[in-house]
């Protein structure tokens, strides 16, 4: 039995989704680790949001950094109990209007197959994972690149599109030497 994997991202469909300013300023690369996080506990998490005339609070936030609501980090808690979790608060000083998202450290799994390419400049062009049936993470980044690919075990993938999320995209993520899947699934 194959263990599916689904690449967890923001649905394109989302116009202006909400983007922190100034996050690297505060928040450093090491932070973003299991071993650094620590010091995410006197960071200053607060960060106005990019200038927009509309904007849109989906339930995940890619960019600069994922950010899950709290509906989808409480839902994440249950399948991760181990993940830290760190609240960020948004603010829309021109509507006076804040939000809380929540930064996850995901573990990073060195599950980058050979048959993954990239670009002449270094970034991915076509994801291919090798992930063992012993993976025990059903929420995990993946290592060795310098692009951010959290992907998800196909139970929290399910129990995600069970439940009324915005703007999430679900696509099945290619495993080596098994072909890949063309099927991708948004809420």
């Amino acid at each position: 039995m194959e263990l599916d994997l689904y690449k967890l991202s923001l649905d394109e469909r989302v116009y202006n989704p909400a983007v922190p300013v100034g996050v690297f300023a505060e928040i450093t690369k090491e932070m973003l680790t299991e071993k650094g996080c620590h010091a995410l506990q006197e960071a200053h998490l607060n960060f106005t949001i990019q200038e927009a005339e509309r904007v849109q609070y989906p339930d995940y936030l890619e960019y600069p950094l994922p950010l899950l609501s709290t509906r989808l980090k409480l839902l994440v808690e249950k399948f991760c109990p181990q993940m830290k979790f760190f609240a960020v608060r948004l603010l829309d000083l021109r509507r006076k209007h804040s939000q809380t998202y929540w930064l996850m450290i995901p573990p990073r799994v060195d599950c980058l197959s050979a048959e993954s390419e990239f670009r002449p400049d270094g970034a991915l062009r076509r994801l291919v994972v090798e992930v063992d049936q012993q993976n025990p993470w059903m929420l995990f980044q993946v290592a060795g690149i310098a692009e951010t690919q959290i992907l998800v075990h196909l139970a929290l993938a399910e129990s995600i599109l069970r439940r009324d999320f915005d703007g999430i995209r679900l696509t099945r993520v290619e495993r080596a030497a098994t072909g890949s899947s063309e099927a991708t699934y948004g809420s």
